[in-house]
């Protein structure tokens, strides 16, 4: 009997496996909604747990064990006196609209990020920016105001 039954619940699972494959949408169930996908025009706390990681991608990337690997930069250059970073990006690397992202748009996310009227929550990451410098369409230069060690960290939001 328990055969059977077995035998009929992997039978049934197997049918129902194309019908998973097909599928075309995701449904996530979230505690907050965010008012909009902006996180330098909010500091609403479900523009962190729903937008970084899941929509945003930064220069870098943090791991389980706390290191950083590289996100949309390929590699980075330290100065030896902390103050300079310079990201080569990926290339080949498109927004949702097949707009190819280079260093301008870097450039443009940082500095709206740090700005004035910015009420990203995220906001104090960026703040020992002194400039950020398009080198060319593959790098960027980010200068700080002071050596951090945590710089490349805060770069993965």
């Amino acid at each position: 009997m328990k055969r059977a039954l077995l035998g009929t619940v992997a039978a049934m699972s197997l049918l129902a496996m194309p019908a998973l494959a097909q599928r075309t949408d995701l449904t996530i169930a979230m505690q907050l909604e965010p008012p909009h996908l902006d996180p330098t025009s909010a500091a609403a706390g479900a523009i962190d747990s729903v937008l970084y990681s899941n929509v945003f991608e930064g220069l870098t990337r943090f791991m389980a064990d706390g290191s950083v690997v590289p996100g949309l930069a390929e590699s980075w250059d330290i100065s030896d006196d902390g103050l300079e970073y310079t990201f080569h990006l990926h290339t080949g690397v498109t927004f949702h609209d097949g707009t190819a992202m280079d260093a301008e748009d870097v450039k443009f996310s940082l500095d709206r990020a740090r700005a004035e009227d910015s009420v990203n929550a995220q906001k104090a990451l960026f703040g020992e920016i002194a400039s950020v410098d398009v080198v060319d369409p593959a790098t960027v230069t980010v200068t700080l105001t002071q050596p951090n060690g945590n710089f490349l960290f805060n770069m993965a939001w």
